[in-house]
């Protein structure tokens, strides 16, 4: 009987809480990256960063700190062909090196934790790592945010 019982709480906890997260609209998907979680961000959501007055949304204001994983192509900022390890996430592959460059709130500086054979480099990527609200700038121009990247995966369409 308690084993039922410890079931069906489980089940409509479960249940009840992916309801929730459709009906609500949620903040993003949770995705298990080892012992954390990292929610999915989106470019749109980033863009919703005031740019003339620094306002940022509190579902952005959220995350800071946090894990996230994102999906973007990569921008070396470097010229070093062996090793990746300083880059730019931009939204799309048009915004990588064009001249103007996309406003900042499109661009993620980012460092990966531990650099990576540039043939593992992969644009675009999955990028998972702890996100930042913090404006940098670069050759590229003004990033709004930083991501200290944990894993960088091919983005498979």
């Amino acid at each position: 009987m308690k084993l039922k019982v410890i079931l069906g709480v489980f089940i409509t906890l479960v249940v009840g809480g992916a309801f929730y997260l459709i009906l609500a609209g949620g903040d993003g998907v949770s995705l298990s990256i080892g012992n954390s979680e990292a929610v999915e961000i989106k470019w749109e959501d980033l863009h919703e960063m005031d740019l003339e007055t620094g306002e940022v949304p509190e579902k952005l204001r959220k995350l800071n700190g946090k894990r996230v994983k994102i999906a973007g192509f990569v921008v070396p900022l470097s010229d070093n062909y062996t090793f990746l390890d300083e880059f730019l996430i931009v939204p799309d592959a048009q915004s990588c090196v064009h001249v103007p460059p996309p406003p900042a709130n499109l661009i993620i500086q980012s460092k990966l934790k531990k650099p990576l054979p540039i043939e593992e480099a992969y644009s675009p990527a999955w990028l998972t790592g702890i996100f930042k609200i913090e404006r940098t700038e670069s050759q590229y121009g003004a990033a709004g945010y930083q991501m200290t990247v944990e894993s960088l995966v091919k983005y498979e369409y």
